[in-house]
């Protein structure tokens, strides 16, 4: 991945790091049953995107890893952040949150798989034979 986006995915990963590190969370002002699940999958839906997009952009997002990196590269960081919070008052590991975590990469992820897959194809229809 290019420079700029390993400095925008560090961005990010210190923007989640900041508010794990709070003992309180901020509050949106709205609640519904397990909406720290949904945010956890925003979240890092988030992070692979970002991580998704900077890979596409390098051009190293082909086939299988272009889906499952951005992927295990939130699972690792959303692990590092579970342990991390242990170490927060009011603040514990959940194996719950993680999955979310990971269910929010993974669909963010094979979203754009998919799109990048179908733009692809199509660029590749537009295109004059032979070129």
């Amino acid at each position: 991945m290019k420079a700029r986006y390993w400095l925008l995915t560090a961005l990010y990963c210190a923007g989640i790091f900041a508010l794990s590190s709070r003992s309180q969370v901020p509050d949106p002002g709205f609640s519904f049953p397990h909406l720290d699940k949904a945010a956890h999958f925003v979240v890092y839906a988030g992070l692979a995107t970002v991580v998704s997009v900077g890979r596409r952009r390098s051009g190293n997002s082909a086939g299988w890893r272009g889906l499952l990196f951005p992927v295990f590269f939130a699972l690792a960081y959303g692990l590092t952040d579970e342990v991390h919070q242990r170490f927060v008052a009011q603040r514990t590991f959940d194996l719950l949150d993680l999955a979310a975590d990971g269910a929010g990469a993974l669909a963010a992820s094979a979203l754009l798989a998919a799109w990048w897959r179908r733009a692809d194809a199509r660029k590749a229809l537009s295109s004059p034979a032979g070129s």
